[in-house]
């Protein structure tokens, strides 16, 4: 038996910066690995098969864990199966990553499973095949992305930095959120700024987080503006939508007082969460390898 953590992400930055001839937008972004995560336990078996504590899931071939797990297996040649069963926890449809981030822990988990041994170029190439967001999985941390978000750039790990993450019930579909696109944007974004304070480890990063979905997804979802102003009026230092939505963050001065946030903010919203930043492969820059999640 093995069993993995698959974290979901959230974005510090994200432009949309142009639209490529197959219809795919390109895309400056700032990847951040957080320590809400779903996990995944791995069985031996004869063939594959999925389980889920979400029954509202697929757990067939529509599923992107099976995808995974078909397309890993194809890529090594390998006979043998397994049973996998996935305890969800991240919220789909929040722009979390949830699903790309149980792809990426597939192919990860699987090779050890089977005491095979999958290479980098394998695991991006499989990575990449099945989603944009897929291969930063791979590495976790923090990352600048490019192209359609498959361009990575790994960054020097942020200090811990305490988040409430609230999901306020609803999902944004990333294909409407994407309809909403009319380029050129005439107030372009560049990321270069907060990399520049990230770099210096400098707090000020935490007042320069933007994202364009913002604009496109609050005239039609009102409640995430409002959830963004309660979290900075409660005393987030800064807060931000993740990816196309629906799900948002506030960063958090400390521990402590990212626990007073989440108390108050939950009276609205159960579905909040007190996290933290992860490090690369989704290590704390101290050598934890899972972070935890806070519940009060």
């Amino acid at each position: 038996m093995l069993r993995l953590c698959a974290p979901a992400k959230i974005n510090l930055f994200l432009e949309i910066t142009g639209k490529r001839p197959d219809g795919y937008h390109t895309l400056a972004i700032l990847f951040q690995a957080i320590s809400l995560a779903d996990t995944l336990t791995f069985f031996p078996a004869d063939r594959l098969s999925l389980t889920c504590s979400d029954p509202t899931l697929p757990t067939d071939d529509t599923n992107l864990v099976m995808r995974a797990a078909v397309k890993i297996q194809k890529e090594l040649r390998e006979t043998r199966g397994a049973r996998i069963h996935l305890k969800k926890v991240i919220p789909m449809g929040a722009g979390l990553g949830g699903g790309s981030s149980d792809a990426a822990s597939v192919l990860l988990g699987l090779p050890k499973l089977w005491n095979r041994r999958a290479s980098e170029a394998v695991r991006r190439r499989s990575a990449k095949s099945l989603g944009a967001d897929v291969p930063f999985f791979l590495r976790k941390g923090l990352c600048a992305a490019g192209g359609i978000g498959d361009r990575l750039r790994p960054l020097a790990p942020l200090p811990k930095v305490w988040l409430v993450l609230v999901y306020p019930g609803f999902g944004v579909a990333t294909k409407e959120a994407y309809g909403r696109v009319r380029l050129p944007f005439s107030d372009s974004q560049s990321p270069r700024r907060i990399l520049g304070f990230i770099s210096e480890k400098n707090p000020r990063w935490q007042t320069h987080l933007f994202n364009r979905f913002e604009s496109l997804v609050f005239p039609d979802h009102p409640a995430l503006a409002h959830l963004k102003r309660s979290l900075m009026e409660a005393g987030a230092a800064g807060a931000l939508m993740s990816g196309s939505g629906s799900s948002v963050f506030g960063i958090a001065p400390s521990k402590a007082a990212g626990l007073k946030i989440l108390a108050g903010i939950r009276q609205k919203y159960p579905q909040s969460w007190l996290v933290h930043t992860l490090g690369l492969h989704g290590r704390h820059p101290r050598g934890r390898s899972r972070g935890s999640i806070i519940s009060v």
